[in-house]
């Protein structure tokens, strides 16, 4: 194609960002403010991922082109393990197993091609109605990864939540931090997975968008008309974002249609089908080279039991239990994590060696699998506590330390 575009790698040629620091992009905001949302089941802002700067997109090249130097084009492919934060105030926010395994089911169809396998590893659930209103680049956002990431240099950490602000997701990219940090990961709507109630985004798309942006995929509109836009050669230029179903679209004078159907635009998940070739290939040079240790721990499933089939062994079943708390003893916050061997009502409560109800952490009806919950220091002098779990036929206790 007669295009004006560097992209971050062409495994051909091996062009990488050296010579676009002088590039014009214009940076624009990925979308409007939403104001009120347009009715029950519809969000207007779809991604809260921040568009990188020039000079982040030029650093990110250079490491890539250091490592491909260093190391030569290599065979890419693996799984990819996922830690699945559930953020939830009783019902709202729930994300139950066998919805879980439909979103991994929906990753690994639409990455299909790329050589990438995703696998759930870890489902993990937190009772906060704070932390279930997150937003990009929040305190909130902050406290929930700071608290509930699981490795994030071997793991996607993927959090569910119903963000404030009408987001559907974001993410962060490889370049933003380092591997092993615990902002690393995607967040989505939990509405917006297989079967959820958004309108548009029930398909399980948004978390293949988000993922995108975790693997080092921009936005099909990423400085819109203006070489290097998302510096990928076979996605055609694109000036904005798209809405709803459009076909035809066309905002740049260079040669294509604006690329609805691709993942990385904004248009409804019905219409998404695909990632291009240059995207694939993004993906299999900046994955190894910015995240290299993403893809080389096996998985060991930790608590999602996979649906029985034909022919399947039954795995023993889960019994529910309190694990206790990490860190204990603490200073400003610890996580009480518990399993929950079937659904019911669950009461978790905090009490002080006297005996006394200090704090009720958890009164709801949950569903099975693991569970967390956050305890904040505030209020509570140094001193012995017990958390007490109760259910309908048992109950758990496990000693915590506040210190100074």
């Amino acid at each position: 194609m007669n295009r004006a575009r560097i992209p971050l790698l062409a495994l051909a040629s091996l062009v990488l960002l050296a010579g676009v620091a002088a590039a014009a992009v214009v940076q624009m905001p990925l979308l409007p403010d939403p104001g009120p949302e347009s009715g029950a089941g519809r969000l207007d802002r779809r991604c809260g991922t921040t568009q990188p700067a020039r000079a982040e997109l030029d650093a990110a090249g250079e490491r890539v082109r250091r490592w491909l130097d260093a190391s030569g084009v290599r065979v890419f492919g693996g799984t990819l393990p996922v830690a699945l934060h559930v953020i939830q105030s009783g019902a709202e926010g729930a994300v139950g197993d066998a919805q879980a395994r439909e979103q991994i089911a929906a990753l690994n169809r639409d990455f299909a091609g790329t050589g990438l396998r995703f696998e759930l590893a870890s489902i993990d659930r937190t009772e906060d109605q704070a932390l279930l209103r997150m937003t990009p680049g929040s305190a909130l956002e902050r406290r929930a990864k700071e608290t509930l990431a699981i490795d994030p240099a071997h793991r996607l950490n993927l959090y569910t939540c119903a963000p404030a602000g009408g987001f559907v997701g974001w993410s962060s990219f490889p370049w933003s931090a380092p591997e092993d940090d615990a902002m690393q990961g995607a967040v989505i709507h939990y509405g917006s997975l297989p079967g959820g109630f958004l309108e548009s985004y029930g398909l399980g798309r948004a978390a293949t968008h988000q993922v995108g942006h975790y693997l080092g995929l921009l936005h099909t509109f990423q400085g819109g008309c203006g070489a290097p836009g998302d510096e990928v050669e076979d996605t055609p230029y694109e000036a904005a974002p798209a809405a709803g179903c459009v076909r035809g679209r066309d905002t740049c004078p260079q040669e294509g249609e604006d690329p609805l159907r691709n993942f990385m635009d904004l248009a409804d998940g019905a219409c998404q089908n695909e990632f291009t070739a240059g995207q694939t290939e993004r993906v299999r040079t900046v994955v190894p080279a910015l995240r290299p240790r993403l893809l080389v721990t096996p998985v060991t499933h930790e608590v999602v039991r996979p649906a029985l089939g034909a022919g399947a062994a039954a795995l023993p079943p889960v019994r529910s239990g309190l694990r206790g708390a990490s860190p204990n003893p603490f200073r400003e916050q610890t996580v009480l994590r518990f399993t929950l061997g079937r659904s019911g009502r669950v009461l978790l409560e905090l009490y002080n060696v006297t005996g006394q109800r200090v704090r009720t952490l958890i009164d709801a009806v949950l569903p099975a699998g693991e569970h967390s919950a956050l305890l904040e220091a505030g209020g509570l002098s140094p001193g012995i506590y017990y958390a007490r779990m109760s259910t309908r036929v048992e109950r758990f206790s496990q000693s915590i330390i506040r210190v100074n």
